[in-house]
């Protein structure tokens, strides 16, 4: 009977006990898809170490004005190009945006404006009037692939640009540090074999110009 007794108290105290308590629960794969997930999307959204490098080259020269020439160019892109004078300004440099005044003679329209969008590098050519509006063709460019180069990054048309210029859909842009002391421009239209390249000389720098149109008070 004392027997019995020892045995069924035993076995009460194990009624309702988990017989895992204790032990570590397996991870919850979904929880661990989820925090995947954001730290693909974290790293999505910085640039790659070669289009930071890049962005870097540009940061050097903030607050500098060099000179430029036309080093290539097809007859389509030779009217008002060819002979003139061209300077960039890299006027100022934020944690996110570059923005990069492009003077020919003395037309002070031109533009482009680098951001960080995406966790890529995006360059759009915002164009302004006399007064300071915006022209009625701007913001056109594109998102660069990732990674690039550390020293060249190629800028495909966006959607934007074939809307606005439909002919343009397959152009592409790119800036090309070919050295410490030369920065290339150019712009490819595949679709009917034009093309432009300017090359500046980082080596000379010279005055600021004035501010670009729209932009005069900073």
């Amino acid at each position: 009977m004392t027997v019995l007794i020892g045995l069924l108290v035993i076995a009460g105290c194990g009624e309702g006990v988990d017989p895992d308590a204790g032990q570590v629960a397996p991870p919850d794969p979904g929880v661990e898809a989820a925090a995947e997930a954001v730290e693909e999307l974290r790293e999505d959204a910085e640039l790659a170490p070669e289009q930071e490098a890049f962005w870097a080259r540009f940061e050097a020269h903030c607050g500098r004005a060099y000179p430029g020439t036309v080093s290539d160019v097809t007859p389509h892109y030779e009217d008002g190009v060819v002979g003139s004078e061209m300077v960039m300004h890299v006027m100022t440099c934020e944690e996110d945006r570059i923005h990069i005044p492009f003077h020919i003679d003395d037309n002070r329209s031109r533009n482009w404006i680098l951001t960080r969008v995406d966790g890529t590098i995006r360059l759009k050519h915002d164009h302004r009037n006399p007064d300071g509006t915006e022209e009625e063709i701007s913001q056109y460019g594109g998102d660069a692939p990732r990674p690039g180069l550390p020293t060249r990054q190629i800028f495909p048309a966006d959607d934007h640009t074939a809307s606005i210029l439909p002919d343009r859909a397959d152009n592409f842009w790119f800036f090309d540090f070919i050295d410490d002391e030369t920065l290339q421009y150019g712009v490819h239209w595949p679709r009917f074999g034009h093309s432009i390249r300017v090359e500046f000389d980082l080596s000379d720098p010279v005055d600021p110009p004035p501010a670009p149109w729209g932009y005069e008070d900073g």
